[in-house]
């Protein structure tokens, strides 16, 4: 494994991209340096949701600390929602361990049968999986799709701590 600094990964990941052969513990300190940067010039919002779309779960895992990969993100993603927005009612296929513990997951899609794939799938192979249903206010929203053309990208960032009205649709067996 190649030796990488903070500051490397940091900038690495502000430009979208994602290093996936460096430890947690460096993944942790990358995000405690990027949620302390005071210049969010250098942030490529639109990058940073695709890395977030499609690692997310990889880094929360990694990182171990909701609290600061929110921040992250917050600060991050400041500027990706273009449009405004009224709310909108959202779902997440999410793992019963997490759920029990009330870590629930910031990517959350429109389409229920997506979410649903989550929730029989890949989030129920430790614990069995749990289907959520919320509306979503605009302002727990951190960013919007690109396009719903294609599904893996039809998932908003949101907050999950401002999420309303979250409700459990279904319970899926451990895999």
């Amino acid at each position: 494994m190649q030796s990488i600094s903070v500051q490397s990964l940091a900038r690495q990941f502000c430009h979208g991209q994602y290093v996936n052969t460096v430890n947690a513990a460096l993944w942790r300190q990358t995000f405690e340096y990027i949620a302390r940067i005071q210049d969010e010039s250098g942030f490529d919002q639109s990058s940073i949701a695709a890395l977030w779309r499609q690692y997310g779960g990889d880094l929360r895992a990694l990182i171990k600390n909701d609290a600061l990969v929110l921040r992250v993100l917050k600060k991050c993603l400041a500027d990706t929602r273009h449009q405004p927005l009224q709310g909108l009612t959202l779902y997440r296929g999410e793992s019963w361990f997490l759920f029990d513990q009330e870590q629930i997951g910031f990517c959350w899609t429109p389409a229920e049968a997506l979410a649903t794939s989550y929730a029989k799938g890949l989030n129920a192979v430790e614990s069995g999986g749990v289907l959520l249903k919320c509306f979503a206010p605009a302002e727990a929203i951190l960013a919007v799709p690109p396009s719903a053309s294609e599904m893996k990208q039809n998932t908003y960032i949101c907050d999950p701590g401002a999420l309303l009205r979250m409700t459990t649709l279904a319970l899926f067996p451990k895999l």
